[in-house]
């Protein structure tokens, strides 16, 4: 019986190995598909950065032509363009930590966060450089749906992935109008929303949504869905699209609750 029980300990072994290998392809693919995202984003927060920082620029080179003028009436206006510069350099160090926090690799770190807080992030994240296509974007989210057991980054890559489609889908329709809800499901987990006015979806399409390179887009590759349901499975939860009544698809995915942690071994 000794060689087939030492065997039996290789064999495990040899498995944990294998899903320990799985497991970092998983969360190496996760954190290409962080930096794909801010790749296609660049130009924009390059743009998005160029605005606080020629701000600042003018609002300093006005401050120094005021001092150098020498006129007592002028203090205020110098105070007052001082302290607007420091709010413009608060902006821009704003969107840097956003985005330093967005594409750092590291392995799955799941804690209790604020849904409302991680949603606030991610969409200001999602909308740097949206504003001339003028989308009109709501949260309306529950108090009694906020607190989750999850992880942060990964959540707000979900929602930069299912907010930019949803964007995207609007771009040639007449309403551009994305809500993102949450509400609790009968067993006490979290639901998030997010329904877009678009085009919509034919139900064939629908179900292949989340199948790897399954895109919709001209030039996409077609990760983004995939990735989004590893992430949330990986969580426990489930991700899904379905039509919206209004015209367009709403995403929806659930999300554990922040105390489900102490039920685990």
């Amino acid at each position: 019986p000794m060689p087939f029980y030492t065997g039996f300990i290789r064999d495990l072994t040899d498995r944990q190995q294998t899903e320990t290998r799985l497991q970092e392809l998983q969360n190496e693919l996760v954190h290409v598909s962080r930096l794909t995202a801010m790749g296609e984003m660049a130009s924009t927060l390059a743009h998005e950065l160029n605005q606080p920082l020629s701000a600042i620029a003018n609002l300093l080179t006005g401050s120094r032509r005021l001092i150098d003028r020498g006129r007592e009436a002028d203090q205020a206006k110098v105070r007052d363009a001082i302290d607007r510069a420091a709010a413009q350099a608060l902006r821009a160090g704003d969107v840097i930590h956003r985005m330093r926090d967005f594409v750092r690799r590291g392995a799955s770190q799941r804690e209790p966060e604020s849904l409302s807080k991680v949603v606030e992030e991610a969409s200001a994240l999602a909308l740097i450089g949206e504003k001339e296509r003028q989308v009109d974007v709501r949260l309306s989210l529950s108090p009694a749906a906020d607190s989750v057991f999850a992880d942060r980054v990964q959540i707000q890559q979900v929602l930069l992935n299912l907010i930019r489609n949803g964007i995207d889908a609007m771009q040639d329709g007449p309403r551009r109008e994305l809500v993102i809800s949450s509400d609790l499901t009968e067993d006490g987990w979290t639901r998030l929303s997010v329904a877009d006015t678009g085009s919509g979806i034919a139900d064939d399409v629908r179900e292949k949504l989340f199948q790897p390179f399954m895109t919709t887009k001209p030039q996409g590759m077609g990760v983004g869905l995939s990735i989004s349901r590893s992430i949330i499975e990986a969580h426990g939860g489930k991700i899904w699209a379905e039509a919206n009544p209004r015209g367009g698809t709403i995403f929806r995915f659930t999300l554990p609750p922040a105390d489900l942690e102490d039920d685990t071994p």
